[in-house]
């Protein structure tokens, strides 16, 4: 029973607190239409004077505001929630920006840290779980100086023998090294057609497949990958062969007497000029396939740490783009707590200052202005046109001080007068 007793006694003040408003504002309007009542006799209703007596009754008003302060915490109040709600969103966005920044740092400092590990991945492999022989860099190069050189090398041979095996005609003076090299085969191959010229240019690419084969095949280690290599190599020595006995009997028969044997291949067996031949090129190609495998290899191991470095520059890029992201999120926010300290300043300058409640002066000047005019049309002894004009002119002064004061608007209940320094 207390509690509901309370209740409708805290109604109940809240409600006489509100007729108490309407009472004192009805009895302020009443006020002012009798000051104008009384202000408009002393002058005869002259629209001159109504200028000065308006602003003196709105100075009076401002005054009255100015002095009462429950009425000013009021009018301020929602200015006051606002200020408490942007401070807290500030400490928001100085939370914010704090932690943006140190995300910032930690973004520079992995990639820092990414490009210390670019350096180092080179020097040493191994501390970043990738195994690799630390000469493989200078096996690397040195098997790409002999390759070069074997490649030349095994063109040049190839070319000569294949075209003195098939389509050179020896002579007499012609020895073992002048059949094997031959330095006019191009242009002989070149001036007998485009097919003769194409067999000699593209057979060297048969043992150079050779040799990428081994590679291939000694990279999966199996029982039918070591028969393929045998099988290769048979077959190549056999063509290498052919080309030895080609050459070998040309070679034969230009120093061949009547009382020698006709060439076989006992004959080419017995001749050191066949294997000398076969041995200059299939020795050549196996080494060849040696060094290319020995070259992959270490190609390999380039390849990790390459690999590596690019997994590097590719994380490094990464941290990058957050970092442009951080900058631009510390940058918004920034701006965000300069436009709250923008408006905290306005807001503390309005909590200071005072606020004027405009509609209420309109409806009090109004009644002022009735008031005068109210003499004008019953006291006053004018012609009818003499009294329109009166109260048109009054009516324009009445404007005129609304308009200057910038308080002709019903956009807004208040006009806030902010703290000047």
């Amino acid at each position: 029973m207390g509690l509901l007793k309370s209740i409708a006694k805290i109604k109940s003040n809240k409600k006489e607190d509100v007729q108490e408003h309407i009472t004192s504002f009805e009895e302020e309007r009443k006020t002012y239409y009798e000051d104008g009542v009384a202000s408009s006799k002393t002058c005869q209703g002259r629209s001159e004077n109504l200028q000065a007596s308006l602003d003196a009754i709105y100075h009076k008003f401002e005054n009255k505001c100015k002095r009462e302060d429950a009425e000013q915490i009021k009018l301020k109040q929602p200015y006051v929630t606002e200020l408490k709600g942007i401070k807290t969103l500030m400490l928001n966005k100085d939370e914010e920006l704090k932690r943006e920044k140190e995300r910032l740092l930690e973004t520079d400092s992995k990639i820092s840290k990414l490009k210390s590990d670019i350096v180092n991945v080179r020097r040493n492999p191994q501390d970043f779980g990738i195994s690799v022989e630390r000469r493989s860099t200078s096996k690397f190069w040195i098997g790409l100086f002999l390759l070069c050189f074997l490649t030349v090398y095994i063109f040049i041979f190839y070319i000569s023998t294949s075209f003195s095996a098939f389509f050179r005609t020896f002579d007499p003076s012609t020895e073992l090294f002048g059949g094997m090299f031959y330095p006019q085969a191009l242009q002989e191959a070149y001036d007998a057609g485009p097919l003769e010229l194409g067999f000699i240019i593209f057979i060297p690419f048969v043992f150079f497949g050779l040799g990428y084969l081994i590679h291939i095949f000694t990279h999966k280690k199996s029982i039918g990958n070591i028969f393929k290599v045998i099988l290769l190599f048979i077959t190549t020595f056999i063509f290498d062969a052919l080309l030895a006995y080609l050459i070998d009997e040309k070679l034969y028969n230009l120093n061949k007497t009547f009382e020698d044997p006709e060439f076989s291949i006992s004959v080419a067996f017995s001749s050191p000029s066949f294997w000398v031949i076969i041995f200059a090129g299939f020795v050549s190609y196996i080494i060849w396939g040696l060094v290319f495998d020995i070259v992959m290899k270490e190609h390999a191991d380039r390849d990790k740490i390459e690999n590596y470095v690019f997994s590097l520059k590719s994380d490094i890029n990464n941290q990058i783009q957050l970092t442009h992201l951080h900058k631009e999120s510390i940058l918004e926010i920034e701006n965000d707590i300069r436009d709250y300290r923008h408006r905290c300043t306005e807001l503390e300058n309005i909590i200071e200052g005072f606020i004027l409640p405009i509609r209420n002066y309109k409806a009090l000047s109004s009644e002022y202005l009735q008031g005068w005019q109210e003499v004008i049309t019953s006291e006053i002894v004018l012609g009818l046109e003499q009294t329109k004009n009166y109260l048109n002119e009054c009516r324009q002064v009445y404007d005129k001080h609304i308009t200057k004061l910038d308080l002709d608007t019903d956009d807004y209940q208040n006009k806030v007068y902010t703290k000047t320094l």
